[in-house]
């Protein structure tokens, strides 16, 4: 799904990403900005871009839950290492900073930040998961005469219930990788 609109100075697509495709999402905003787009704001299933000159941007994703009032500090740690703040959705956060000629930088160099970040992703998906399979097999063992509008939400929940399995399962993954590689 690619939907664009805007004008000549701004413009929203709707595209959607999901966690484990980060870098296919960074090397996705960075053609954006090599075209003269450049990231502004991140909303749900929508990205909104402000023209401007092309420049070859690195863009950078992290995923943490910030209190409001460590949000400063948070954002100033990457602005002391050369990233720039560019917008938020949810916990995650973007940052960007212009490439250089063969050095292909990261907002963490080591795998145990990198850990740590995945970590806490598995737990706030896990615990949006448990419940929810908890109330689908509730939905699916208490409700015999439903209405007929039921079936279409039931298959609704369903997908979005094996997508949430799906992301915990590749968010696994990427632990586990990450794992093997601090152990090499």
């Amino acid at each position: 799904m690619n939907k664009v609109t805007g004008n000549e100075e701004n413009q929203t697509v709707v595209k959607v990403f999901f966690a484990w495709q980060e870098k296919k999402e960074g090397q996705w905003l960075r053609k954006m900005s090599n075209d003269g787009w450049h990231l502004d704001r991140v909303g749900f299933l929508h990205y909104r871009f402000k023209k401007g000159e092309p420049k070859d941007t690195i863009y950078q994703f992290d995923f943490k839950p910030v209190r409001r009032k460590e949000l400063d500090d948070y954002i100033t740690i990457f602005e002391d290492a050369g990233w720039e703040y560019v917008s938020r959705f949810g916990n995650w956060y973007y940052f960007r900073t212009e490439a250089k000629e063969g050095y292909s930088p990261e907002i963490y160099t080591d795998n145990a930040s990198k850990l740590k970040k995945y970590k806490s992703l598995l737990v706030v998906l896990t615990v949006i998961t448990i419940p929810q399979i908890y109330f689908f097999v509730m939905m699916l063992t208490r409700f015999k005469n439903v209405p007929p509008y039921s079936l279409p939400v039931t298959l609704l929940y369903a997908l979005i219930l094996c997508l949430l399995v799906y992301a915990i399962v590749r968010i696994s993954l990427i632990i586990k990788r990450i794992k093997q590689d601090i152990r090499e």
